[in-house]
């Protein structure tokens, strides 16, 4: 069976990582995969290319006049039996593509939660129509489209993200007294860097001793990322939290943490929190979308109001103030939540399940 995974690029972004993983998984099992990008970003093609995955780079989709003609040729020369369509904008092409070559099956899929419903979301779920299944990572989205655009009840399959348990594992050490925290999380608004900084001088301010990296700078959110080191300095918490590049060595650092932290606004099924649960770390994080599922307060972290500066500073004091025992416990919660909940072979399967209906 041929299955062609269209996306915009193999950057350094979950739902890249996410794809490239399916794609992996698929060809393991004997799939005849080929991934096409558009953008000519390749953080992940190694990984693709030492699994004897193909990807293409469809140079002239690159213009955007061009895009949907393009794409919707190579997929007509392709042949595949299925597309699947990670991202809005690949989501929306294959769905136009789809509606002119009925030769394959198509998923689309959502992996972030929608707020608001503005003319692009109300162009993508009419589209979305012409798809045989769209499948959300989070059950919040699931829930938003439903209770907003009802018509698609029926193709909705919601599958939560994987994390590799085998790959992200704990490193045992013992915690610090000055604790290092991560956070894994584009530098920009949505991820809410500067509100958050707010909360790093409150607990300066009160005398709780830590350390936080943040790896997430992107130069497409430099403008934002500038504004946030500003502020950093105007504050006098350069001691106690850094911004820094995006890395490849994700795995080591949250094996060397100590704690991990995610402030967003909103998320679909985060990465970095299943990743750092995998590693056996205690989480703070907002009190949106599906992160409850995942984090349960008093279990294996702590939750918060990512709008409320105060309850970010709270939650995170009492998550670094917990004793040994329960600093343990919630490590090996982490893990076992991550376990559970986040297999590969559940992932690969709920795909699987799909090409066989």
């Amino acid at each position: 069976m041929k299955i062609l995974l269209l996306i915009d690029s193999l950057g350094a972004g979950g739902a890249q990582r996410q794809l490239v993983g399916l794609a992996v998984m698929l060809k393991q099992l004997d799939y005849d995969v080929t991934v096409a990008i558009y953008h000519k970003n390749l953080f992940y093609a190694d990984t693709l290319l030492s699994a004897n995955v193909p990807y293409v780079y469809l140079k002239d989709a690159n213009n955007s006049y061009k895009r949907i003609w393009v794409i919707s040729q190579y997929i007509r020369r392709f042949n595949p039996a299925w597309v699947i369509a990670y991202l809005e904008t690949p989501s929306i092409i294959a769905s136009i593509a789809h509606i002119f070559n009925n030769k394959f099956k198509l998923i689309v899929s959502e992996r972030n939660t929608s707020q608001i419903i503005k003319k692009n979301e109300k162009i993508r779920f009419q589209l979305f129509r012409f798809a045989d299944y769209v499948v959300p990572n989070a059950y919040a989205q699931e829930k938003f489209i439903v209770n907003n655009f009802s018509y698609l009840k029926s193709k909705i399959i919601t599958i939560a993200n994987f994390v590799d348990t085998d790959y992200f594992i704990p490193r045992k050490h013992n915690r610090r007294l000055v604790p290092e925290i991560i956070i894994a999380a584009s530098i920009w608004e949505s991820k809410n860097t500067f509100g958050f900084i707010d909360a790093v001088k409150q607990l300066k301010d009160k005398g709780i001793k830590f350390h936080i990296s943040w790896y997430g700078k992107m130069e497409a959110y430099i403008d934002y990322f500038n504004k946030c080191a500003e502020k950093i300095q105007q504050l006098d918490v350069s001691d106690c939290i850094c911004l820094l590049d995006k890395t490849k060595q994700i795995k080591e650092k949250y094996q060397d943490a100590d704690y991990f932290i995610l402030p967003s606004f909103y998320e679909g099924t985060p990465n970095v929190i299943c990743e750092a649960m995998a590693c056996g770390l205690p989480i703070a994080c907002s009190n949106v979308c599906d992160n409850p599922i995942y984090v349960h307060q008093g279990e294996n972290g702590v939750l918060f109001n990512p709008l409320n500066v105060d309850s970010m500073a709270e939650a995170i004091a009492e998550l670094l103030m917990i004793d040994d025992i329960t600093y343990s416990n919630y490590c090996m919660n982490s893990r076992k939540i991550a376990i559970d909940k986040l297999s590969k072979k559940k992932f690969v399967e709920s795909y699987i399940k799909l090409f066989k209906k």
